[in-house]
């Protein structure tokens, strides 16, 4: 999928509503039948409980307000290109990505690469979360490189590596499992308070029929050293 240039929905500074899909994955029903299921680890923040169950669709989205594109032209560092989790053996190329014609985000297809939401903000920011999220597992390659995230556990070291060879190290501070009907979005993608990263991917249960899983694995690191 290629991702489109938002810039024109927001012209004479009005901030449009984008779609974001996250991580709607298919055809996995092998894959996700063997899996282990996600265990809480006893030093994880509970961020929030998850919500009621409703009835799954093939293609879920919630509401978000994209950045003003000046806001991201002065952003004070560079993109980020690579993510890792030394402790649960992630490895992954960090891609910019945008959203969809219809709105939704892009995430690559390629199961080592994941993406960064490229409207909001870069490691290096004073404030704002940057978003990385991947998919949990693809149907032609088995699980994604974001998979281990649903054994992420408090005080666990992330790296981020910028386009200008600048490692940026955090610690996971929490991680959740949201239903992605009640997916919080504008706390996801918030564009101020304390700089994060916020990581995301798919869990919960998989439904077969809809091809999709039910939730979405959040987890939040803040910045050290």
């Amino acid at each position: 999928m290629s991702s489109s240039d938002p810039s024109s929905r927001w012209r004479h500074g009005a901030l449009a509503a984008a779609v974001v899909a996250l991580l709607a994955t298919g055809g996995l029903a092998s894959w996700a039948a063997t899996r282990p299921a996600p265990v809480a680890g006893d030093g994880v923040a509970a961020l929030s409980e998850p919500a009621a169950t409703p009835t799954p669709r093939p293609s879920v989205r919630a509401v978000a307000r994209p950045a003003d594109p000046e806001s991201v032209a002065r952003s004070r560092g560079a993109a980020p290109t690579a993510l890792s989790i030394p402790d649960l053996g992630v490895e992954a190329d960090v891609r910019g990505v945008g959203v969809e014609a219809d709105g939704s985000m892009t995430i690559p297809a390629e199961p080592t690469s994941v993406g960064w939401y490229r409207f909001g903000a870069v490691p290096a920011d004073p404030a704002g979360h940057t978003v990385i999220a991947g998919h949990v597992a693809t149907r032609e390659d088995g699980p994604g490189a974001l998979a281990p995230l649903l054994g992420a556990e408090e005080g666990m070291r992330v790296e981020v590596v910028d386009a200008d060879g600048t490692a940026h190290a955090y610690e996971v501070v929490g991680r959740e499992s949201i239903r992605k009907q009640s997916l919080p979005v504008d706390r996801i993608f918030a564009r101020d308070g304390d700089p994060l990263l916020v990581l995301v991917t798919c869990g919960g249960e998989y439904v077969p029929e809809l091809r999709a899983h039910t939730d979405n694995v959040v987890v939040t690191a803040r910045p050290i050293g």
